[in-house]
This record gives C-alpha cells, sequence and structure tokens, in this order.
C-alpha cells in the first residue's frame, strides 16, 4: 500500500512537471513570434525556456513509457539515467547545430537543461526518499 502511494506521488512529480513543461513550450513558441521577443530578458527567457521545457516533458514521456510498457517502478536510478541521456543529448544537439546548421553553440541551453535535470532530481528524489531508504535498509 505504501508502495503505491510513493509510486504516484513520484508519477505525479513528473507528470506535473511534464505539464508544465508542454505548456511553457507550446507559450514559448507563441511568445517568439510576437513583439514580446524584442525585449531583451524576454528574449533571454524564450531562449532558454524550451529546453527546461523539452527536458521536463522528456522525463515525463519516459516515466510513462517505463511504467506502462514495462510495467516497472521509475526509481531514482531510472530517473537518474533518464536525466544523464537527456543531457548527452542536449549537448549532442547543440554541438550538431553548431557544426552543420550555423547556429553557434549556447552554453545557456545546456546550463538551462542542467537546471531543469536537477530540480527534477530533486524534487523526485524528495518524493522517493522513503522507498530508497528502504531499499538500503533491505540490502
Amino acid at each position: 500500500m505504501k508502495e503505491d502511494i510513493i509510486h504516484m506521488k513520484s508519477f505525479l512529480t513528473t507528470k506535473t512537471l511534464g505539464v508544465i513543461g508542454a505548456i511553457s513550450w507550446a507559450g514559448t513558441i507563441i511568445l517568439r513570434g510576437t513583439t514580446a521577443n524584442s525585449i531583451q530578458i524576454l528574449n533571454f527567457i524564450l531562449g532558454i525556456t524550451p529546453n527546461i521545457a523539452s527536458s521536463w516533458l522528456c522525463v515525463f514521456l519516459m516515466e510513462s513509457i517505463y511504467s506502462a510498457l514495462l510495467k516497472r517502478k521509475f526509481t531514482f536510478k531510472y530517473a537518474l539515467v533518464t536525466s544523464i541521456a537527456i543531457w548527452v543529448l542536449s549537448l549532442g544537439s547543440e554541438i550538431i547545430h553548431d557544426l552543420f546548421f550555423n547556429s553557434p553553440f549556447d552554453i545557456n541551453d545546456i546550463m538551462a537543461t542542467s537546471f531543469a535535470l536537477i530540480i527534477f532530481l530533486a524534487i523526485f528524489y524528495l518524493n522517493n526518499k522513503d522507498s530508497i531508504s528502504e531499499v538500503q535498509n533491505n540490502k
């Protein structure tokens, strides 16, 4: 019973961040075509928001796929591996855009992705620390 509550809490965490990510990504797409993009600070925010949003959305999608298809609990270990994979893909995307699409490497995008994934992992850990400590005690 307690494990089901913890699992539901972790899914709600990633689901909430996934919804926030999807909404903020859509909002960014809409606002980039307006005059709000000409304000310097908003231009910066609209530049990094897709990185934060896509990180949270990807984590949510990975947990949903993992839980639905494999019927396994999305543990902190899997959350960490998923976060590292997302970060590596983000870095690869920046490198590919720099090399092939004449878009300069943007360290702000990498920092935004890192920040978003750290926030996710911190929230995920805090919501699941009971189950993590139970696993460590059983070893």
